[in-house]
């Protein structure tokens, strides 16, 4: 197999939106953030071409992602209408980056196992690290101090841990069992069994299960933050009890779906 010419250290934006974003990367129903067609996926060829031409490497920006996803979740610490705000903008940063890294790999030729691990881990931590802060700074915000809400924000956390862990505990589950990953375009996730596949269709009408993820969980709080600016209330601690108490139905929708789907289903015995 001929191996392929080099790409050139300084390409235009034009070579790496053809390179690095073809149709299957923005065309994936699941994988690619609603911010990839707000905004990510504009900029972030101008930033890739800044880290290419630097000689960054993906897995640099890809830590470069975790350290922005961590440092918004800090900004919940910071008291007041300027924490959620912060926070919000750094996790869009941090979906900037998740985009960026994708295109350095792409455009780099070096994709593999440990960026994937690396952007595990940055999804993972900070989702879980935003309703932790969250809870923190409730509850050094009352007096006398009541550590209740620090509670309430870890085991938020631990809830948005054990949503995201139904993901890859399914996907671990069909490598396990000997089956390829499940491509998102075959609708292999897609509940068999008629009122789950009715009920998702309902709950995507108010899309309270995708309020977990670090962009929208910002957001919410955010939103809820500055209703209670003016209003006179804590709109942190409000979005805190919200996610939380859906929390549990989420997990259980999000269980049910994946069990009902066919991408579980071991293949027919052959002959």
């Amino acid at each position: 197999m001929p191996t392929p010419e080099p790409r050139p250290q300084r390409p235009g934006i034009d070579e790496i939106r053809e390179v690095c974003q073809p149709p299957e990367i923005r065309g994936r129903k699941n994988s690619e953030h609603w911010t990839g067609d707000v905004f990510t996926r504009s900029i972030s060829p101008y930033l890739t071409r800044a880290f290419v031409t630097a000689g960054i490497s993906a897995n640099a920006v890809t830590v470069a992602m975790i350290a922005c996803g961590w440092a918004a979740a800090a900004a919940l610490l910071i008291p007041g209408w300027w924490g959620p705000l912060l926070a919000a903008v750094l996790a869009m940063g941090q979906m900037l980056l998740d985009a960026s890294d994708g295109e350095v790999a792409r455009w780099t030729r070096k994709m593999g196992p440990r960026g994937i691990f690396l952007d595990r881990i940055a999804h993972t931590t900070t989702e879980s690290l935003i309703p932790m802060a969250a809870g923190l700074r409730i509850a050094l915000e009352t007096d006398p101090l009541d550590w209740r809400w620090a509670f309430a924000g870890v085991l938020l956390g631990m809830l948005v841990l054990w949503n995201k862990s139904l993901n890859d505990g399914s996907r671990l589950a069909r490598v396990q069992g000997g089956l390829p990953l499940a491509k998102e375009e075959t609708g292999i996730k897609v509940p068999t069994v008629g009122w789950v596949a009715r009920a998702r269709r309902a709950a995507n009408l108010v899309p309270i299960h995708r309020a977990y993820h670090s962009v929208e969980q910002t957001l919410v709080m955010l939103v809820l933050a500055t209703v209670g600016l003016v209003a006179g209330f804590d709109g942190v601690a409000v979005a805190v009890v919200v996610l939380l108490v859906a929390a549990p139905v989420v997990i259980a929708g999000h269980t049910l779906a994946i069990l009902t789907s066919a991408q579980l289903k071991a293949p027919p015995p052959s002959s």
